[in-house]
């Protein structure tokens, strides 16, 4: 795919708006071109899936195949340690992933953290 421009500069207004949410620029356009496919009616959500044996973590993907060692396929759910607020918090690189075998998902935890703590 060729490299996508605007016909007038926009760049830092996208910075602007991708560090106010605390996300980097690109993943900014993929969620605004997401939104944009979303709204004219194109399923574009991924669920990403991690593979679990004997409660073990052992792979993720975004399509499961059937596992013929007996592992089970569970939806990965994000969550943030307190809740994000992008003008103060930043969020940083995720823990890593747990089973949450009661409400049959895995979960990768999101660390939040005050802005003015940046430098602490």
């Amino acid at each position: 795919m060729s490299e996508v421009r605007f016909r007038y500069a926009r760049e830092d207004l996208l910075r602007a708006v991708a560090e106010r949410r605390g996300v980097s620029l690109t993943t900014l356009m993929r969620s605004l071109a997401d939104s944009a496919l979303a709204s004219e009616g194109y399923l574009v959500a991924n669920q990403q899936y991690c593979l679990v044996r004997n409660g073990e973590l052992i792979s993720t993907s975004f399509k499961p195949i059937e596992d013929p060692d007996g592992g089970e396929w569970f939806p990965i759910e994000n969550e943030d340690t307190e809740p994000f607020d992008p003008a103060k918090h930043w969020r940083l690189k995720p823990l890593p992933l747990r089973l949450d075998s009661a409400r049959g998902i895995v979960v990768r935890t999101y660390p939040v953290i005050a802005k003015c703590m940046e430098h602490a």
